[in-house]
């Protein structure tokens, strides 16, 4: 059950904290008892002294103190109470953050591309401030509160007419019955909500960052995306208030009938007390009546709330119970040099739950310290390559080989450990200079003689000198003094990044996209020096900068059509030559015209 786990979860935040907030929680319950029997004691003392007993003025002076005691008693302990509260809510916020992040990190790239998994993230990162796992903690120990001082109170009023207890302990039922019936649909609801809200996230994602400002004015989308943002925000209104509408009637009506009960009861009370004098007993029924009549209602909407509430947080336990990385590895440590090279062996791949083949047999090798490039057009299959050389997927089919080893027998960590990688769509890291360039190796972000000659590689150390605190620069403009930077000067950092591994693999996919060719040609230059003795893989349009490369390989619609050299490869006169030639032309024209 929902709430078990959540116990457990608090239980191992803090097992004292959590001992000494259950501990005060029952006292608390205990005291409106407590109080009930001492205001009936006090007003029937005094009744007693007025009517000439000489030894009522005393008993009604020593209940009147005891009530204030009991005040004082439960001003301290709900101040004691707030305190825990307050304590415990601020340490689970953070750590359910934690453990939602630390989770993000173990889950495989194809979960990411899973919508129907996308959609169990979304479901959990609405419940990931921790606020709903708090609240059935809360509602835990308040409906056990709620039964004690039920049973408490309930014994002082079954001693004095059981019937009256039971229509006052009855009286909540009906509003509990509506609130959980109306709790479910909510639920389901919000359910079957989780890809609208998606899209009403992402439309609110790309009116307000600065990274889609510039198309989104010069397009005028503004006024497209946010019609397409209030459709679907009304539609989720219209949706919620026939919920609302429907629940207020049902739940007033059955309302009806609870505050109808009680009324009943309190006045069946008046009739049988004063009938037989019992002007004390009278004052305590009635704080008894009221007493019970909250902690019944308390303790049934509690648990309605208690329902409701684990529905929802059923989501972000399903999220936690994703399977972690499928993708295995082996126990050998990844070679700190390859000797023997890479080999693609008849690798296949099929994205998962399709019948859409990216990779069909494709075979090649990258000879030991040899750089070789992939070309082809976009969709031949190129950058799911790497990401079946990185590991990030499996093959459908085939094998990848490092050094002759299988490589799913190398220990995962290190291999991806013994990667430099930039992917085409790199992160653009809204932090400082030397995170953003320290992060290719993490254990070394603060060794700025690395940071720097790692920038000095990729061509970025003018660009780093130019910021007003250098490697301290913050970059982006998403916080304090964040300094922006073009397209290219993105690239190069995320370059520097690549050559801070010191890896003995370096695979860059479509790494100098935002460069302009001269600066390109000079990074592979670069890339050739300080990367001499590593097996690398690049991924690049530019006939000029492909031509550097030791091998060729030639893709299409996922498979290798052509391999070798530059002048082979155009002697050949096939699909690379027709795309040099092609590239040739546009070059040709374009300093025709100037």
């Amino acid at each position: 059950m929902i709430w078990l786990r959540v116990i457990g979860l608090f239980w191992r935040l803090s097992p004292l904290r959590v001992s000494a907030f259950t501990a005060v929680s029952v006292l608390v319950a205990l005291v409106p008892a407590v109080q009930i029997g001492l205001v009936a004691a006090t007003v029937q003392g005094v009744a007693d002294a007025v009517a000439g007993d000489p030894g009522a003025g005393r008993a009604a002076l020593l209940a009147g103190g005891g009530l204030m005691a009991a005040g004082f008693a439960n001003h301290l302990l709900g101040t004691c109470q707030q305190y825990l509260d307050t304590l415990l809510r601020l340490e689970l916020t953070a750590r359910v953050g934690e453990w939602v992040m630390r989770k993000g990190t173990l889950l495989d790239l194809q979960q990411y591309e899973d919508a129907e998994i996308y959609d169990k993230m979304q479901r959990a990162f609405q419940e990931s401030n921790g606020g709903r796992v708090y609240q059935v903690f809360t509602q835990l120990l308040e409906s056990v509160r709620e039964l004690l001082t039920l049973a408490t109170v309930s014994a002082v009023l079954f001693s004095w007419n059981p019937w009256i207890a039971l229509v006052i302990l009855l009286s909540p039922v009906p509003s509990v019955i509506s609130y959980m019936f109306f709790s479910h649909q909510a639920y389901e609801i919000e359910y079957d909500r989780a890809a609208d809200r998606r899209r009403l996230y992402y439309y609110q994602h790309l009116a307000t960052t600065d990274h889609s400002y510039k198309e989104i004015r010069l397009f005028q989308l503004g006024p497209h995306l946010l019609n397409l943002y209030t459709r679907l925000v009304r539609t989720f209104f219209d949706v919620d208030r026939r919920l609302a509408r429907r629940q207020s009637l049902l739940g007033g009506a059955l309302g009806f009938l609870s505050v109808a009960a009680s009324s009943g009861a309190v006045l069946w009370a008046v009739h049988s007390t004063t009938s037989l004098g019992q002007v004390g007993q009278l004052a305590g029924y009635l704080q008894a009546v009221g007493s019970v009549q909250v902690s019944a209602h308390g303790l049934l909407l509690g648990i309605a709330a208690l329902y409701k509430d684990s529905l929802f947080l059923g989501n972000l336990f399903d999220f936690f119970a994703l399977p972690e990385r499928q993708l295995k590895g082996g126990t050998r440590p990844f070679p700190a040099k390859i000797t023997k090279g890479i080999e693609f062996r008849d690798v296949r791949f099929v994205y998962p739950g399709t019948d859409r083949v990216v990779l069909d047999g494709v075979s090649f090798t990258i000879p030991a310290g040899r750089c070789v490039a992939l070309v082809g057009q976009n969709g031949a299959g190129k950058t799911t390559l790497v990401k079946l050389l990185t590991r990030l997927y499996e093959p459908t089919s085939g094998q990848i080989l490092v050094d002759g080893v299988p490589i799913e027998e190398y220990d995962l960590d290190d291999l991806q450990r013994q990667m430099g990688v930039i992917f085409q769509d790199f992160i653009r890291y809204e932090l400082p200079v030397r995170d953003n360039i320290g992060f290719g190796r993490i254990e070394a972000r603060d060794d700025t003689a690395r940071v720097a000659e790692a920038a000095e590689a990729a061509g970025a150390a003018g660009i780093v000198a130019s910021l007003p605190r250098t490697y301290d620069t913050m970059l982006g403009r998403h916080f304090e003094d964040g300094h922006q930077l073009s397209g290219g000067q993105w690239q190069k950092i995320a370059l520097s990044r690549a050559f801070m591994r010191r890896a003995p693999v370096v695979v860059l996919d479509e790494p100098t996209a935002a460069i302009d060719a001269e600066a390109e040609a000079e990074i592979f230059t670069r890339l050739r020096d300080i990367a001499r003795g590593a097996t690398s893989l690049v991924i690049a349009h530019r006939f000029s900068t492909v031509r550097m490369a030791d091998q060729i390989v030639v893709m299409e619609n996922g498979k290798v059509i052509e391999t070798g050299v530059h002048e082979e490869l155009v002697r050949a006169d096939g699909v690379y030559a027709r795309l040099f030639h092609l590239q040739a032309s546009g070059y040709l024209t374009e300093a025709a015209s100037r």
